[in-house]
């Protein structure tokens, strides 16, 4: 399955600080509407199911809405903000809307726009939980009642609906990404904040850059060593330890180059005679799922079932598809609008495989594993071929939307994707839609703990 890694469904992509000539352009109401309904018509047509959360009826109230509102020229950034929202009732933790560099306003790049917290909730209580910056009059644990004189519940509120992935998870991603969030949820931007304590005290703070929030939620989501080898191996003692940050693979070639990497270390793996075997995903962002498949062959020797899924035929993903050079003729002659259903079917493994890992494995999972990573640790679960430790999953899911489909709005260019495949667990939708480990382990500390909790 393709698809972005976490910090990117977080985020926009990153952008450069060089002014374009488009940055702050104006767009007329009527390519604005234009725009609206390209959106509309993309999601209702090419998502997999739209009405995962509301019915068409609602949806369409909601694109009546941001209509009525086009009644001037608008650059992007404010359409941006504008429409946003749209993605959020598809449940779909890969959606996003993002705005280019080239059309960014240079207050929206640079400006001090973004309040430098993220929130806690307890009951119906809102604490500051992390400080991006050192702000003097607030602390880590301060209860905050308003900002610029707005609650803060319907602030928080507001945020979910400007943040994606199923309704629980945009409710945390509210607090967590709140400094953010409140940024783009609002129609004009400020970079003077008055902050209301329960004390009574009200503290006038300054915003922070869209650069700070990046560093603060790339360290949050432990994806700083990304820039490190994708694939590694130590040994430590009696145990392996694999490390894999990453499933890209975009071509052919790339899957075929990455099993011979993956082949060489399973070789030293059992040159080395270790006894037990643990496979880290735990900051894995996903990429594409055979190479999870792959990894399978390399200490599991039965047949397995694998991912269910529900796939929406449209032509404009069957141009995609075309454009990536990949022609699929069973996709091309099912009607359009068609939900294909493709059960959960048994994957052979190789038979005596020269280099297999026989003993106990491993898989580690936690905060970063997302996306075609997480369905590597579910099918390992949902098939009993390994023992599953560490932490939940705060972001990824074991069914989701995904295998990625990107289009631009015609006019104002901003991006936008989706999922054109519901991926449904090998154990099927029953339960909570929650991958938990069979054992909890922490996991900051290195690999060595994880190996001494995990053995006893």
């Amino acid at each position: 399955m393709k698809t972005l890694t976490l910090i990117t469904t977080f985020f926009m992509t990153a952008f450069c600080y060089g002014q374009s000539k488009y940055s702050g352009q104006k767009f007329s109401p009527a390519q604005l509407r234009a725009d609206v309904s390209f959106l509309k018509q993309q999601l209702f047509v090419v998502h997999a199911n739209p009405f995962t959360e509301q019915n068409k009826k609602k949806y369409e109230k909601f694109f009546t809405h941001i209509n009525e509102q086009l009644t001037d020229s608008m650059d992007a950034t404010s359409f941006f903000k504008l429409v946003r929202p749209a993605v959020a009732p598809l449940s779909d933790e890969h959606a996003q809307i993002r705005i280019g560099p080239d059309l960014q306003t240079a207050e929206f790049k640079t400006g001090d726009i973004f309040l430098p917290f993220t929130l806690s909730k307890t009951h119906n209580l809102y604490f500051i939980d992390d400080l991006l910056a050192v702000v003097t009059g607030l602390n880590k644990g301060d209860k905050i009642l308003e900002i610029n004189g707005q609650p803060i519940h319907a602030l928080v509120r507001h945020c979910t609906d400007y943040a994606t992935g199923f309704p629980e998870q945009r409710a945390n991603n509210a607090l967590s990404q709140f400094g953010y969030l409140y940024a783009i949820s609002q129609a004009t931007n400020s970079n003077s904040f008055k902050v209301k304590l329960e004390n009574g005290n009200i503290v006038q703070i300054k915003g922070i850059t869209y650069n700070k929030w990046i560093d603060y939620l790339t360290l949050k989501a432990d994806m700083a060593g990304r820039s490190e080898k994708s694939i590694g191996y130590n040994r430590y003692g009696d145990a392996g330890y694999l490390t894999i940050t990453t499933f890209n693979a975009r071509s052919q070639r790339q899957l075929d180059s990455l099993r011979n990497v993956i082949e060489g270390i399973f070789r030293q793996i059992k040159l080395d005679g270790v006894k037990s075997l643990f496979i880290d995903v735990s900051r894995n962002g996903g990429g594409n799922s055979a190479v999870g498949d792959m990894i399978i062959d390399f200490f599991y020797d039965k047949p397995y079932r694998g991912y269910q899924c529900n796939w929406k035929r449209s032509d404009e993903y069957l141009s995609l598809l075309q454009s990536w050079g990949i022609h699929d003729d069973f996709y091309l002659k099912q009607p359009v609008g068609q939900i294909i259903h493709l059960g959960s079917q048994e994957k052979k493994v190789t038979i005596n495989h020269p280099v297999r890992f026989n003993g106990p494995t491993y898989v580690v999972i936690g905060n970063g594993t997302f996306s075609s990573a997480i369905m590597f640790a579910t099918t390992v679960k949902d098939n009993h071929m390994a023992t599953l430790i560490g932490q939940v999953p705060k972001e990824g899911h074991p069914n989701h939307f995904g295998e990625m489909y990107n289009t631009k709005l015609p006019n104002t260019r901003l991006d936008l994707q989706f999922g054109v495949k519901e991926w449904i667990r090998p154990a099927g939708k029953k339960g909570e839609n929650t991958l938990r480990p069979d054992r909890i382990v922490e996991l900051s500390k290195g690999p060595e703990e994880v190996i001494r909790q995990a053995i006893p």
